[in-house]
């Protein structure tokens, strides 16, 4: 799947001065333990001109008088145009001063000279195509900046597609480079595939150039422009290995010392090339380990600072309250100091669970201010976010386990993993629900709570097959006191059960599955499915918002509530050969409970039934089934 950036003017806002810029594959999301190749164009835009003699001079512009969005033909058998010409001179008189810098006799002030002059002279070729496109360039020509960025995509389109032909998987890629797992063991071999690859693209131009820009022993791929590599980088006619990170949490500045210390620990543990299962286990301990010291107070308090820059001028936010950068500025301003746009704000959140509030950093690192930084918040907006997306792709873990290790509440994580897993994986192939046991299926369904009228406990009955001790031959006994309990009683209970979970269904709540962001909402945006963050502004948070009390999750809920009745299933499970803990005694004794309890058991399922006739999921519309494929049609016309 490949997707086209747009190239946007900011000076200027309007559709004419946006077009279509660099194409951007999807990334194949995971972790890659075989060598994986960079290929990357050098100065792909610059060369494309060159390549395609592209020039005010010599590409036709007419047919964007009608239509501003079509691409200009590529000219054809004219003189090199001036752009081409001074872009080949800026390349030429690089290629001389890189000659330079080879002399072993040169000093190293002439050294850094030249690497100057060879760097500029860089820049000033490649910035020819961004003053193309730039409305406020007196070389503004937005059709060449049009069939520039068009063939760049073209090109990245058909180089993927001859790595592809050639048994190559390319697992990302972005407007001049392309990563192919190489899928090799060997760094030689991993340079052989390189450097055949290189050959195929390069016979095809006359210009353009591929090269092999890194090669990373291995990879943890998360997102576009996400991802963490172990880079193999030859010192000394050796490779040695090296950490690269790019566009992951650790480096973003709103996130404390602490957090980025303990993603660096886990992408060294992900990235350490040992079995998948040893890795995990040592996270987890590490997430047990490190949690256990912060709620002892035994980190520093330095490494709970978190530093964030003012976009505006303090006074200027709306939302002050929610924004602990603002509200510590604030408190600057009103003690005379000077703050404003720009200023990187330094603080610590501090309290408890229930009334975080952030501090200055150098009040609460006073030995006698009281303060102390507030853990559970930063376990659950500092350290959980980013472990959890380091650990997304990883086999062996999930959410909730991750969430468990840090001590935090694992219902609430092991919710937003379901809606994730329900909502992003609708093209895979799952079983049918039937298939699947009873203690998976029902495993987050709500448990019925039966209350005694004699004793007024409440138990919870989760049927005849779970607790054979808890039905008699008279029918469902209090776990309390014994007391039977009727069954009028028993089916006003189930009835209010129910009721309750289908207007939670109605309700309609929203969550975000970002778990750094909290959202909860029932009203859907304009947006779609987007998190429009806290603050309202489309721009704090990149979830999705999904419901939290899905369909699905609605019908396995009455299903459950109808197995608890259900005495042919209960006698089917006692019956059974295998798959069953059950003694000789408590499989006779449900045999015998269930048809002495048949009538009584049946009204109270007939309760449930009564909801699940309503309830569409549990129906085909074969007439829709196949519609994408047309097949109705052909019945139709078969029928007529």
């Amino acid at each position: 799947m490949a997707q086209e950036e747009n190239q946007d003017d900011e000076g200027d806002g309007k559709k004419k001065d946006k077009y279509k810029g660099g194409l951007v594959f999807e990334p194949e999301k995971g972790l890659y333990d075989k060598f994986v190749l960079v290929m990357d164009f050098n100065s792909l835009y610059p060369s494309i001109i060159q390549e395609f003699n592209i020039c005010f001079t010599t590409v036709d512009r007419s047919a964007m008088e009608q239509d501003e969005d079509a691409v200009p033909e590529v000219p054809k058998e004219q003189d090199q145009g001036i752009l081409p010409r001074l872009i080949a001179t800026l390349v030429s008189r690089r290629k001389q001063v890189k000659a330079l810098m080879k002399d072993k006799s040169a000093t190293q002030d002439q050294l850094a000279t030249w690497d100057i002059k060879q760097l500029a002279l860089k820049l000033t070729a490649n910035s020819m195509y961004g003053c193309l496109g730039y409305t406020k360039s007196r070389f503004y020509a937005r059709p060449l900046a049009v069939l520039t960025t068009y063939k760049g995509r073209e090109i990245l389109r058909s180089t993927k597609e001859l790595a592809e032909s050639n048994q190559l998987q390319v697992i990302y890629g972005d407007t001049d480079s392309v990563m192919i797992n190489a899928n090799v063991e060997n760094v030689s071999d991993a340079f052989k595939v390189g450097q055949e690859f290189k050959k195929a693209v390069n016979e095809r131009y006359r210009l353009l150039e591929i090269d092999i820009d890194n090669v990373f022993r291995r990879i943890l791929l998360q997102a576009k422009k996400k991802y963490a590599a172990i880079n193999l980088v030859e010192k000394d006619g050796k490779f040695i290995e090296k950490m690269e990170v790019k566009g992951l949490d650790m480096k973003r500045r709103e996130y404390c010392g602490l957090s980025k210390e303990i993603s660096s620990k886990i992408l060294n543990e992900i990235l350490s090339g040992d079995e998948t299962e040893k890795s995990i286990a040592r996270i987890h301990e590490y997430l047990r380990e490190i949690s256990g010291k912060m709620r002892e107070q035994a980190i520093p308090v330095q490494k709970y600072i978190i530093f964030t820059q003012l976009g505006k001028a303090p006074t200027e936010y709306p939302n002050a309250d929610s924004m602990p950068q603002v509200q510590v500025a604030l408190r600057e301003i009103a003690k005379g100091k000077n703050v404003r746009r720009g200023d990187v704000i330094s603080y610590i959140i501090t309290g408890d669970p229930q009334s975080s509030d952030p501090a200055p950093r150098e009040h609460v690192m006073k030995a006698d201010s009281g303060l102390s930084p507030d853990v559970e918040w930063y376990l659950g907006k500092q350290i959980f976010p980013p472990v959890e997306r380091l650990c997304a792709n990883i086999v062996g873990t999930s959410s909730s386990q991750l969430a468990e290790c840090l001590g935090l509440d694992i219902r609430r994580y092991k919710s937003v993993q379901d809606q994730q897993q329900g909502g992003s994986n609708d093209v895979e192939i799952h079983p049918l629900e039937s298939q699947i046991p009873d203690d998976v299926r029902f495993a987050d369904c709500a448990r019925l709570s039966l209350r005694c009228r004699k004793c007024k406990a409440s138990s919870a009955f989760e049927g005849l097959v779970a607790q054979p001790d808890l039905v008699s031959a008279s029918g469902v006994l209090c776990g309390s006191c014994g007391a039977t309990i009727s069954t009028l009683s028993i089916v006003a209970q189930l009835e209010h059960a129910l009721r309750t979970q289908t207007a939670r269904y109605y309700e309609g709540w929203l969550v975000c599955d970002d778990s750094a962001c909290g959202m909860r909402t029932r009203q859907m945006n304009v947006y779609g499915t987007r998190c429009l963050g806290p603050k309202g502004l489309a721009r704090d948070c990149l979830g999705r918002m999904r419901y939290e009390y899905t369909e699905k999750a609605v019908y396995n809920q009455l299903v459950y509530y109808a197995s608890l009745w259900d005495v042919d299933k209960a006698k089917a499970k006692a019956s059974a050969e295998s798959g069953n803990d059950l003694s000789r005694e408590d499989k006779d004794k449900i045999l015998a409970m269930a048809e002495h309890n048949r009538v009584r058991f049946g009204t109270v399922k007939g309760v449930v039934d009564k909801y699940l006739d309503k309830c569409g999921r549990q129906w085909v519309a074969m007439d829709t089934l196949f519609a994408k494929l047309g097949f109705n049609k052909l019945i139709a016309a078969a029928a007529a």
